[in-house]
Order: structure tokens, then sequence, then C-alpha cells
């Protein structure tokens, strides 16, 4: 990058030469923008990415598989819980239980302690799914990231968990402890 307060027109992506181009002349912290910007739009790619490569053979969801994920390395969990690991609201949460129970993947039941309180919990199949099914999730995360040095990849990995925490620190939670 140039040393002024925006990259080179060469550096920048066609959406952020259009931003420039439009938005240039106001008083905007562009590199702020690029930053975060760019972690929106590459973590959406990824998840498109490996909904169509990895998942869709499973007919899963992202979330669909998140939620086996979370449940796969934390057990058995309150369905709150589940949702705020899986970064839904209880709503979608609710949904997405409904599908991977109609599926046989998961289980729902109300605690013994608290009626009111529904936890939720892989079965038998939903674990040999995940299990089936990670490390070919994996798989495609080491070709994505394979495109950086391992340095690279393990100085991206510390800003975006310092970015994560700087979020969390303002008051927002979710899928950060849990997301794969």
């Amino acid at each position: 990058m140039n040393d002024g307060a925006r990259p080179s027109d060469a550096e920048l992506s066609p959406a952020e030469r259009k931003i420039v181009d439009e938005l240039g002349d106001l008083p905007l912290d562009f590199r702020a923008m690029w930053a975060i910007s760019n972690v929106f739009r590459t973590s959406a790619a990824i998840r498109r990415h490996m909904e169509s490569k990895v998942l869709a053979p499973d007919r899963l969801s992202w979330t669909a598989f998140v939620g086996l994920w979370v449940l796969w390395v934390w057990g058995e969990m309150e369905a709150r819980d589940f949702a705020a690991a899986v970064g839904i609201s209880r709503p979608t949460a609710t949904g997405v239980m409904t599908t991977l129970e109609g599926r046989g993947f998961v289980t729902r039941r109300k605690d013994a302690k608290d009626g009111r309180m529904v936890l939720v919990s892989l079965t038998a199949s939903g674990r040999a799914t995940i299990e089936h099914l990670f490390p070919r999730f994996n798989a495609e995360e080491s070709a994505l990231a394979s495109h950086l040095s391992g340095q690279q990849q393990d100085a991206l990995a510390s800003m975006l968990r310092s970015l994560l925490l700087a979020v969390e620190r303002n008051g927002e939670r979710g899928a950060a402890e849990a997301s794969p």
C-alpha cells in the first residue's frame, strides 16, 4: 500500500474503486472502511464457497453446519446458548433445530431441573455426519488459506481475533466463541 490514506487504484478491488469514485471527496475513514468491508465481503464469499463446495452434497446450510459443529465440540447445551454460539436469534435457532431434528441429527428435550429450558444435543447420526464432514470442510479451509504463508495465516488470525475482541468489548456476543 502507498503511504497515503488510501491504497493506489491498482491495489483496490473494483468495488473499492467505485466507492472512491462516488465517495472519494467525503471526509471518510477509508482505511477502516476497507478493513471492515473486506472482512465482511471475504467472510460472505468464503461462506458461499463452503456451502457450494463442501456442504451442498450433504444438503446442509452454513447455519446448520455451524450448529452441528457447535454441538460436536461443546456437547449438549441449552437452546438459548445454542443460538448464541451459532450466532443466530432464538427464533432462527428454533427453525435450525427443527430442521436438524427432522433429519435425525439432533434431539431436544426438557431440562429435568427446569422444565422451561430446552436442551439440544447431537444424535449418533448427527455425530457421524459432522465427523465425516468436518475433515472435508477443514481440507477446504486449508486449500483456501494456502494462498497465504503460514506466517500470514497466523498474522491474519491474530488480527481478526483482536478485532473480534474489540467488538465483544463493545457488548456484542454470539458466534465469536463457537464458530469453526
